[in-house]
């Protein structure tokens, strides 16, 4: 039975809550139709706790610091900073457990793959500003968790994994241009070139954030409207946009019939850049608007690869895990293309002039379907 390991963890939880421990109940948490086999909802007496067991003993990489060390201090310092995460009530050093308050019944991408997006707006909106609370919340405290960050030369490393993405992101834009049934013309990889470039300049340029390096709409635990942030086993430092555009886009990973769906709008980016210019020096609201919109471009263009790579690759093991968490492959590069295409999220023109292309290509490709 999947349970925490060893048992006598329920006994020194139950001495804590002052309670016998056959009056306490772990139950599996499900992320669609996988069960996890280290997170449970422990209940004692009616009332319900997030119990977590980190199963990595050692420091990954180069770390000083476990995966558990590492999400108690974050787990503390945040709450104390008054940021939306769960308050951390006792925790195990030898069983590596943490027990913590129980923050909803569903997650973001959960419940974005069950309601209508127009019935979201207001946990969307709750969702962006503790999104901002806690970025704050990290910069205030960067000094006390500065000993937690993973340890990687963020000056060097970020930018060229931002470089790689980028260059895989204008090579789709090729791929998806060939889908009319010839390559695209040297005038046309001309002018792409020249849009992509300021496009990828516009996302190096800013100054990265430090916050979790596990960002994603899953992570987000919702109650009613209230939002709160889980996981911090791994902190260090990325583009806040970045971490926005994929903390609200629902993957719908591991669901029957689930898609890709965006929460992002002009109006959520709107409210979201007038946030963080307040705080941010020397940032103009439109140019973190641009970003966000160049960030879900790139992160749908990104999708459609890996969507690309599994269909053209199924028997790789990576795509059989891809295949088994998504599902259709067909359906799913339909709604990614729909997004690239349909996601206008600022006036930024070369994020619309790189939709407009997108666009041309897939009628181009339906009209050589249909003849």
């Amino acid at each position: 039975m999947n349970q925490p390991d060893p048992p006598q963890v329920i006994g020194q939880i139950a001495a804590y809550l002052h309670v016998s421990p056959d009056q306490i109940t772990c139950a599996p948490i499900r992320h669609g139709t996988l069960e996890r086999n280290n997170v449970w909802r422990l209940t004692a007496l009616g009332r319900s706790f997030l119990l977590k067991q980190h199963l990595i003993t050692q420091p990954v990489g180069e770390s000083t610091f476990t995966p558990f060390q590492i999400e108690t201090a974050v787990l503390l310092r945040l709450h104390q900073a008054g940021c939306r995460v769960p308050e951390l009530y006792w925790w195990s050093d030898p069983a590596r457990c943490l027990l913590m308050e129980w923050c909803g019944d569903t997650t973001l991408d959960d419940l974005t793959q069950e309601t209508p997006v127009d019935e979201l707006r207001q946990i969307v909106r709750n969702t962006v500003r503790a999104f901002c609370q806690l970025e704050e919340g990290f910069a205030r405290s960067a000094d006390t968790l500065k000993p937690y960050i993973y340890p990687l030369d963020y000056s060097v490393g970020l930018r060229e994994t931002l470089q790689a993405l980028l260059d895989q992101g204008r090579k789709t834009l090729d791929y998806l241009g060939s889908m009319r049934g010839e390559p695209i013309s040297s005038d046309e990889g001309a002018r792409l070139d020249e849009i992509w470039s300021r496009l990828a300049d516009r996302l190096h340029r800013p100054t990265p954030a430090l916050g979790t390096l596990d960002y994603n709409a899953r992570n987000i635990v919702v109650d009613g409207n209230i939002p709160t942030f889980i996981d911090f086993a791994t902190i260090g430092w990325d583009w806040g946009e970045r971490r926005l555009v994929q903390s609200l886009n629902s993957l719908g990973a591991n669901r029957t019939s689930g898609n890709f769906v965006s929460l992002l709008n002009q109006e959520i980016v709107r409210e979201y850049a007038g946030q963080v210019a307040s705080v941010r020096e020397n940032c103009l609201e439109t140019d973190i608007a641009a970003r966000v919109d160049s960030h879900q471009l790139l992160f749908y263009l990104l999708i459609v690869h890996r969507l690309l790579q599994l269909t053209a690759q199924p028997e790789a093991a990576e795509s059989q895990s891809t295949l088994r968490a998504w599902g259709d492959p067909h359906m799913r590069f339909r709604r990614a293309l729909t997004l690239l295409t349909d996601s206008h999220l600022s006036e930024e023109p070369d994020t619309a002039q790189i939709q407009e292309i997108i666009a041309t290509f897939r009628d181009a490709s339906k009209q050589n379907d249909d003849s």
